[in-house]
């Protein structure tokens, strides 16, 4: 792919950090290459303000929902991985530009490029996560 990656090693912004590490700890446990569980995501966000976004503004989960649907997403099984196109910071906002990829049981493979969009209060914990998804077109 054409463009500037972003070099993860030279980031310093503790809420991009913050926001990858979101990241890793998701893939970590789809993939089940942890035995943590959706709780350890709890500390990173305020689950009383949390609200996940996607592609529509006005489809919202609360955690609890939200969570349901990541127990729903590793019970299905298979292979998530993403790579990190660009990250920036404005504000209280980080934005993430990501390849991502998910194979299925059956061998089915999945790739999208996603904006995630995380909004942090000012105890650096996450309130929401906006995520835009548009689908690769298959080769």
């Amino acid at each position: 792919m054409a463009g500037d990656w972003t070099r993860q090693d030279e980031i310093r912004s503790e809420r991009v950090r913050k926001a990858l590490d979101w990241g890793d700890r998701m893939k970590a446990i789809v993939n089940g290459t942890t035995d943590d569980d959706w709780d350890v995501l709890v500390p990173m966000i305020d689950p009383d303000r949390f609200v996940r976004r996607g592609n529509e503004r006005d489809q919202e989960l609360r955690w609890p929902a939200y969570r349901e649907l990541l127990v729903q997403w590793k019970d299905v099984g298979g292979v998530y991985d993403n790579t990190l196109f660009r990250a920036t910071e404005a504000g209280d906002v980080v934005y993430l530009d990501l390849d991502e990829r998910s194979e299925r049981p059956d061998g089915t493979v999945n790739t999208l490029r996603s904006i995630s969009i995380y909004a942090f209060d000012d105890q650096d914990r996450i309130v929401s996560v906006d995520v835009c998804m548009g689908f690769h077109q298959p080769a």
